[in-house]
């Protein structure tokens, strides 16, 4: 074949091709839009505090061995770590990394910078099967940190996060002679039960006095080396121990802890002080001291490095009061709205909320004790509000160490009355603003969410110059000691009081209802879910009232949603008192649309108000407000609802939303007044 025929065939070729492009159907391709850009997640990683409950997911145990009247004895029992950065060598380190869009997730890529000569390495905690857990145990003295990213399904990481460590080892607080530095904590701090506690045990100082009566084997005291756990300073025995806490002390001086023999016959004057007889390296470690709380010192005494950690979480009080059914205030404060760590009411979105960091930050509200006239001076530290926000761990001052007793502090009345206990919740849980000085042009601000200590003193809304009744909760509840009933010697004859208190402590109202005996029956559906720190006396899903505290006036209460005595919301029914506040505030509210009122779903202010609203519609808001109590919104639903209210004072609550309606010219129809 030659050129010219290779040529005409190649020709021919072309044409064909051609021709079947031309010809040949189209297939209709879909438009596509650009890939979208995978979004990498973002990451929070903290420090976890480890309870020393045995029976939490990986919990850190240890078998002791300890002597009893008759032999040796072994327990296994749980050891505690408090979250912080300063840490001892020789025992775990817990980190927790999450989402902040649970929906954009990962999984954990781990990573651990440590000193040159550390052979410790980082590992996921399995037993920890709901969050992305894992932990390291730090071996010798120095700086760790811990990186993590969370890696998507599309493979993108996240932005690195860290947490950084100090390991060290314990000096103890005479050892450390911590006073030198710290007067004032020191001294305050030597007279707490967290000082004395280990010291009066040795000696029977506790039961003894107390009456209690002799156990089965004989015995007064029940104190045995277990209890030492908390009762001393860096209490881990071996595998854990290497960090100069008290089972180091201990083999140090070659002690051995007394017999419940030898603790009874100190009381009862048969034998010297087994305290005075320690040696004084355990007396060292025999305090619930300054490193059980901000960490090991001895690298900060020797060095002055600055390692001491400092926080109001209540990670490091659980340590020993969130361990066990009989230690269980930390579990109750987990299903209470303090301890809810989840609540937008904990978070502080920026210099505009610094007036809110008094009550819904604890550093907050220590600082707005000490100086409550300087909004500058107060710290705002997120966190919920616990343990430390009420309780000063320095300070024997008042009883339990609260901060506050007696008088709530910057309330928008005259707080003449003595509130005992109930002094803290008073200082926060008030409206912030006083009816009167609305009603008179004084201030243009609408009442706080909370108003409970308004509507226990008797006072609060705007009364439209009426006398307006009251019920006689805030007369009567809480105004006096409360005795227990026990007649089990060594237990306290007061409620919210110490067994050898013979007065007793004032509870006050919002620590009588809130605070009573809490539910501790691990088998009991209600259990650390009402009473006690739970401060609930509803059940966190709103099912179950918890009425032991009404037994005394109302008998048996299992619904707070009490009869009424007449129909005072007009709807011709007779109902509970929650649901006569419930039908006025819908009144109220239907009065307020009327006038150009629109509810605002998302949160404050709840509302709009028309640019030329008068000052009853204004007044009528301000009460509805007042008497509402957590309003709705994303979060809170319909909000309370003059749930609280109603429990708290129903006659003022009716009186101020009829006085409300009648002032509107809106009163229901066939209502019957409440407002004499």
């Amino acid at each position: 074949m030659n050129r010219k025929t290779l040529v005409i065939l190649a020709g021919a070729i072309m044409l064909i091709a051609l021709f079947a492009l031309t010809f040949a159907p189209v297939q209709q391709v879909a438009a596509q839009g650009p890939t979208a850009t995978p979004v990498p997640p973002v990451a929070k990683l903290q420090v976890l505090a480890m309870p020393g409950n045995a029976a939490a997911p990986g919990a850190i145990t240890a078998t002791i061995k300890y002597v009893t009247e008759t032999n040796a004895a072994s327990s296994n029992v749980a050891l505690y770590t408090n979250g912080l950065s300063n840490v001892p060598i020789n025992v775990p380190v817990y980190v927790q990394v999450s989402a902040v869009d649970p929906k954009n997730s990962g999984n954990a890529v781990w990573s651990l910078t440590k000193p040159a000569e550390s052979k410790s390495v980082i590992t996921n905690v399995v037993a920890i099967t709901t969050a992305m857990v894992a932990k390291f145990t730090p071996d010798v003295v120095g700086a760790y940190y811990v990186q993590v990213q969370l890696r998507n399904a599309a493979n993108v990481t996240s932005a690195p996060q860290f947490a950084f460590f100090n390991a060290g080892t314990y000096i103890g607080v005479d050892k450390g002679n911590c006073k030198t530095c710290h007067p004032m904590q020191t001294n305050e701090w030597a007279k707490t039960g967290h000082a004395l506690v280990f010291q009066e045990e040795l000696d029977n100082k506790i039961d003894g006095p107390a009456g209690v009566a002799p156990s089965a084997a004989g015995y007064i005291t029940h104190y045995s080396e277990t209890c030492t756990r908390c009762h001393t300073t860096g209490w881990y025995p071996a595998p854990y121990n290497g960090s100069g806490g008290y089972w180091d002390a201990k083999a140090k001086a070659n002690w051995t802890f007394p017999t419940w023999k030898q603790i009874d016959e100190v009381f009862t004057k048969k034998a010297p002080s087994n305290w005075q007889a320690a040696p004084a390296e355990v007396k060292n470690m025999g305090a619930i001291g300054c490193e059980t709380c901000h960490g090991p010192a001895n690298e900060h005494v020797a060095k002055g490095a600055k390692v001491m950690a400092v926080t109001f979480d209540s990670g490091v009080c659980n340590q020993c009061h969130g361990a066990a059914a009989n230690h269980s205030k930390g579990w109750q404060l987990g299903n209470s709205g303090h301890g809810d760590t989840a609540a937008h009411a904990w978070e502080i979105a920026g210099p505009e909320e610094q007036g809110c960091v008094r009550c819904h930050t604890p550093e907050g509200f220590a600082s707005f004790l000490k100086n409550p006239k300087n909004q500058a001076a107060w710290s705002n530290e997120e966190g919920t509000l616990g343990c430390a926000g009420c309780h000063d761990p320095h300070s024997e001052e008042t009883p339990f160490q609260l901060r506050i007793v007696g008088k709530p502090v910057e309330v928008p009345f005259a707080a003449v009355k003595d509130v005992g206990l109930s002094a803290s919740c008073e200082t926060c849980h008030n409206g912030r603003r006083d009816g009167d000085a609305f009603a008179a042009g004084k201030t243009t601000s609408y009442p706080h969410y909370s108003n409970a200590a308004e509507m226990l003193s008797d006072t609060g809304g705007i009364t439209y110059g009426a006398t307006v009744p009251n019920s006689p909760h805030g007369m009567m509840v809480g105004n006096a000691p409360v005795p227990s009933g026990s007649t089990t010697p060594g237990s306290a004859k007061f409620k919210w009081s110490s067994p050898t208190d013979t007065k007793g402590n004032v509870p006050g109202p919002c620590v009588y209802c809130h605070m009573w005996d809490a539910v501790t029956t691990a088998t009991d559906p209600l259990a650390y879910k009402v009473g006690g720190h739970s401060f609930n006396t509803v059940t966190p899903d709103g099912k179950t009232d918890y009425g032991s505290s009404c037994k005394s006036c109302h008998g048996e209460v299992k619904d707070f949603n009490l009869k009424a005595k007449a129909d005072y919301d007009g709807n011709t029914k007779v109902e509970g008192v929650q649901d006569e506040v419930k039908g006025l505030l819908n009144a109220t509210w239907k009065a307020l649309e009327a006038k150009g009122f629109k509810k605002v779903e998302t949160g404050n202010p709840y509302a709009t108000i028309p640019a030329d609203a008068d000052a009853k519609t204004k007044q009528a808001w301000f009460n509805f407000r007042y008497v509402y109590g957590v309003m709705w919104g994303p979060e809170t639903g319909n909000g309370n609802e003059g749930k609280a209210a109603a429990i708290h004072n129903f006659k003022r609550t009716c009186a101020l939303l009829q006085l409300s309606l009648k002032d509107l010219g809106a009163t229901p129809a066939g209502a019957a007044d409440c407002t004499k």
